[in-house]
């Protein structure tokens, strides 16, 4: 009896229907999307990664090669949105010339937080690169960030080596100091029991990301099961955590460049990118767990520590965790022993998680009192905190 009860349990974060969703409805084949949700990218000067394609909008000519006659996105009238590279040239040989679609909800809609996702099937073959991502509304790349939900590249890859169609890759991008400017923290989803992104069943794969304040988390298929967390404790030095701030949905099938490399004679033309849906859900509210903690005692040019107690609903999900000291004189730190994050806690499987708040004191600091006691915060995935003040004491 107990297995069913942990399962109905793990899912007890609730979502609702979705606040803001694209079915790709449209009975008609041939219907342009929804121009209330999706507007276009247009030409092909590279993209910033030498990319081959020109991105053309549905219904135009303009620019060149794009055809009025050969839409690159359009729905099906099956349910589908369908995003298409098309050989236009077989020259200059043997990569040739193409055309494709880049769909944004830049200037329609932005979104901050939730659970956001589609499902997709998505093509194979030599120098294509399709990707669901988002990019924020803060300022221009790198400043305002970049959510990269799911990319994938051939397995002959150009810079940086290939995936091929058992592997995604998801990554987020932020502004920095150092790093020529730009910091990345990435992950590779390998699908299991051979499954691809290109299969024919399921249909297609579900990319999405949890996003909450502080955190970001990335699964395949199921929301329950993040391969991906990254927080704002894992920012490098020099770098700036700009995922608190509105971010609009981009969707496109890139053709060459700089990471996929040249397409060639196998390419398949056209290359189609299947879109099912594109949905945005909002978590139920939930309440920050409950924290205790003996006090720290701890001494000038010592490190102490204690242990954290967390106690929350059972099936709530994860919880970012932060802490800071009251002196500046002094560093403290949480280590929370998960396999994904070390800054994060699971609520899924179980209601209460044990964590280890560390405070360093440097040398020159000659009494404890003067470093005040330790704030631990706790941010869930509604966005609800909690706090919990922890004394620090000579030692």
């Amino acid at each position: 009896m107990l297995a069913p009860v942990l399962i109905n349990c793990a899912s007890a974060q609730a979502w609702g229907i979705p606040v803001w969703s694209d079915e790709f409805n449209a009975r008609v084949a041939g219907t342009p999307p929804d121009s209330s949700k999706w507007s276009f990218d247009a030409g092909g000067d590279g993209w910033g990664n030498r990319e081959l394609e020109v991105y053309c909008v549905t219904g135009s000519a303009t620019p060149a090669p794009c055809e009025a006659s050969h839409p690159n996105a359009f729905q099906d009238g099956h349910g589908h949105l369908i995003i298409q590279a098309l050989r236009t040239s077989a020259d200059p040989a043997p990569v040739g010339t193409w055309t494709s679609a880049r769909l944004k909800t830049r200037g329609l809609k932005d979104f901050k937080y939730g659970r956001l996702e589609s499902c997709m099937k998505l093509p194979v073959g030599a120098g294509l690169w399709p990707a669901f991502w988002m990019l924020g509304r803060s300022g221009e790349w790198p400043t305002g960030g970049e959510i990269d939900i799911m990319e994938n590249v051939p397995t002959t890859g150009g810079a940086g080596g290939g995936l091929g169609p058992n592997v995604i890759e998801s990554t987020i991008h932020g502004p920095s100091t150092a790093q020529q400017g730009i910091y990345s923290l990435a992950a590779d989803f390998t699908f299991p029991n051979g499954k691809r992104i290109d299969d024919a069943d399921p249909s297609c794969h579900v990319y999405g990301t949890v996003w909450s304040p502080y955190m970001i988390q990335i699964y395949v298929d199921d929301w329950r099961k993040p391969f991906f967390i990254r927080t704002a404790n894992d920012v490098p030095p020099g770098g700036r955590w700009m995922f608190n701030a509105p971010f609009y949905f981009i969707m496109n099938l890139a053709v060459g460049g700089e990471w996929p490399g040249p397409p060639n004679d196998t390419t398949p033309s056209p290359s189609r990118m299947v879109v099912d849906y594109v949905r945005v859900y909002k978590p139920s509210d939930e309440n920050g767990p409950t924290m205790s903690a003996s006090p720290i005692r701890v001494k000038g040019g010592s490190t102490g520590s204690t242990p954290l107690r967390l106690t929350s609903r059972l099936g709530s999900g994860y919880v970012f965790l932060t802490c800071s000291a009251a002196s500046s004189n002094a560093a403290c730190s949480i280590d929370t022993s998960n396999s994904l994050n070390g800054a994060v806690v699971d609520f899924s499987n179980v209601a209460t998680q044990i964590a280890k708040v560390t405070l360093t004191v440097p040398a020159n600091s000659s009494a404890a009192s003067g470093i005040g006691p330790i704030t631990v915060s706790a941010y869930t995935v509604s966005g609800d905190k909690s706090t919990l003040s922890i004394p620090v004491e000579r030692n």
